[in-house]
């Protein structure tokens, strides 16, 4: 949530100011023709009006009355792997920023690198979601949004950091490996072929659904676009 700085209310102060003196010493010489006499008038009004305005923003800004605080939330992408998680994160988050909100991407490609010592087996990746869900947590109490993209199979973790955040909302995107073949740039279903990688949920591996996930999108059937308009909706009309 962003407020004016005493700098920007001082600019707004001049700005609004020198547009309403101007406005005063026209009006005074069209009443009285004399130049100088509604350019002192003007010159008063201005300085004594500055310093009314400026505390009078001031004083607003101090008192609470009337303040209504936006919450931060989290919203946790999940499914399989290739599913549209991090696309659909990265155009939720883009979305918000134009609204001069504060946004914190977590996403499985970038956040596995403070944990390169992270396995795969399902103790080790239901750890792996519990301290991004930590983080997570910290960043919403901090005020800021957090979009989270991470395909976290398993309900035990996922529960965990629901349990964490005050404000979470779970977005399932449900796919199957033959839909999600063809968005694979980088040869990952064709190391699943060749036994390179093995335990993928939703491909050779259970994908766990919960029963309380906010939103459920099947995108064999619904575009990104889709997608995000629908968790904009669900997450402006709770929040916003």
């Amino acid at each position: 949530m962003f407020r004016d700085s005493k700098l920007r209310t001082i600019l707004k102060t001049i700005s609004w100011r020198f547009t309403a003196t101007a406005t005063t010493v026209t009006l005074v010489y069209l009443f009285t023709g004399q130049i100088q006499t509604a350019i002192e008038v003007g010159l008063l009004e201005m300085v004594a009006k500055m310093v009314i305005y400026y505390l009078h923003e001031r004083g607003w800004e101090k008192l609470k009355f009337g303040k209504e605080e936006i919450p931060a939330y989290v919203v946790w992408i999940t499914g399989m792997p290739y599913a549209g998680k991090t696309t659909l994160g990265d155009m939720l988050a883009a979305t918000l920023e134009k609204d001069k909100r504060k946004i914190q991407r977590l996403d499985s490609h970038t956040v596995r690198a403070l944990f390169p010592e992270t396995g795969y087996s399902r103790d080790d990746v239901n750890r792996h979601i519990k301290r991004v869900g930590h983080l997570a947590s910290i960043l919403e109490k901090n005020g800021i949004i957090v979009f989270a993209s991470f395909v976290s199979p398993y309900k035990e973790s996922r529960q965990f950091v629901r349990q964490l955040c005050r404000n979470y909302v779970e977005v399932h995107l449900e796919s199957d490996a033959q839909f999600a073949r063809q968005f694979d740039r980088d040869g990952f279903f064709e190391k699943i072929d060749k036994g390179e990688i093995r335990h993928v949920p939703g491909v050779d591996a259970p994908y766990e659904r919960c029963d309380d996930t906010e939103l459920w999108f099947d995108m064999r059937k619904h575009t990104l676009q889709e997608v995000h308009d629908g968790v904009l909706e669900y997450i402006r009309k709770r929040y916003n």
